[in-house]
């Protein structure tokens, strides 16, 4: 046995399932994810039962976390009213990938097993969540857009065919130019289905290679180089976390109408 290095199966691609609950199959990154739902419902009671008015190092951190979250979304938005009404679904978002991405990382969580198979795995690991999760954002922006413009409005943005009859009566020139708007317009579907890909597959990739970088790592070295590139996969595990949640509010400010007030800052 070489003392220098840790011997372990490098992850599949595929989720593990661990048992069925009435036909539908429970994956391993859905144990995750419960246990997520349990850390923040712990956290909510301790931040709850212990904010004061004059904080504790605790508070202070919270405070610095929400505060750099509130900056970093006025940032996207240049509008605060509109960081105020999206803030509790991209901050919830944020700190919900930002644990999900760090869990996985905290040593002994994927050593429990169940029947031989890994009781928790990484949720954004799992392309199922990561996609999930991705479709949920894109159909969610739609909606929100739908009810800012109007759904007539909204389907112009896609099918500019009235726009395309208004410049036939202007002329051949403009008709047939209208022609290639109504082309591109259509193009923008496929561009709503690539946002989703895009997402999803960002974050899943990123996370799914630092885990099979780190088995390959620690069957290597198991000490130093390990070290550092664990802590390589804790930055990168908060970028992501960050991108995503930036991607989601930029969609989502591309898809509203413009501030008629200008921003406020």
């Amino acid at each position: 046995m070489n003392i220098f290095s840790v011997q372990q199966d490098i992850p599949g691609i595929e989720p593990v399932f661990l048992f069925d609950i009435f036909g539908f199959p429970i994956a391993a990154s859905t144990a995750m994810i419960f246990l997520i739902i349990l850390v923040f419902a712990v956290l909510a009671l301790i931040v709850q039962r212990t904010f004061k008015t004059v904080p504790t190092r605790f508070q202070n951190l919270i405070e610095m976390l929400y505060e750099g979250m509130v900056d970093m979304l006025n940032e996207v938005t240049a509008d605060k009213k509109r960081s105020e009404i999206i803030f509790p679904v991209i901050g919830s978002m944020f700190m919900y990938l930002l644990v999900a991405n760090l869990l996985g990382l905290v040593p002994g969580i994927s050593e429990i097993t169940v029947g031989g198979s890994p009781l928790f795995q990484t949720p954004t690991s799992d392309f199922n969540t990561t996609f999930g999760l991705a479709l949920g954002s894109i159909i969610v922006i739609n909606i929100i857009s739908i009810k800012e413009w109007g759904i007539f409005a909204f389907l112009g943005k896609f099918f500019k065919v009235k726009e395309v009859f208004q410049a036939f009566k202007e002329g051949i020139g403009k008709g047939a130019i209208s022609l290639v708007d109504l082309f591109v317009g259509m193009l923008d579907i496929v561009g709503e289905i690539a946002k989703v890909i895009s997402l999803s597959i960002r974050l899943f990739a990123n996370m799914y290679a630092g885990q099979i970088l780190m088995v390959i790592l620690m069957g290597a070295f198991a000490y130093i180089i390990p070290g550092v590139w664990y802590g390589m996969n804790i930055f990168v595990g908060a970028l992501q976390a960050m991108v995503f949640a930036v991607l989601v509010a930029a969609y989502y400010m591309l898809a509203i109408k413009p501030s008629e007030e200008g921003s406020d800052r």
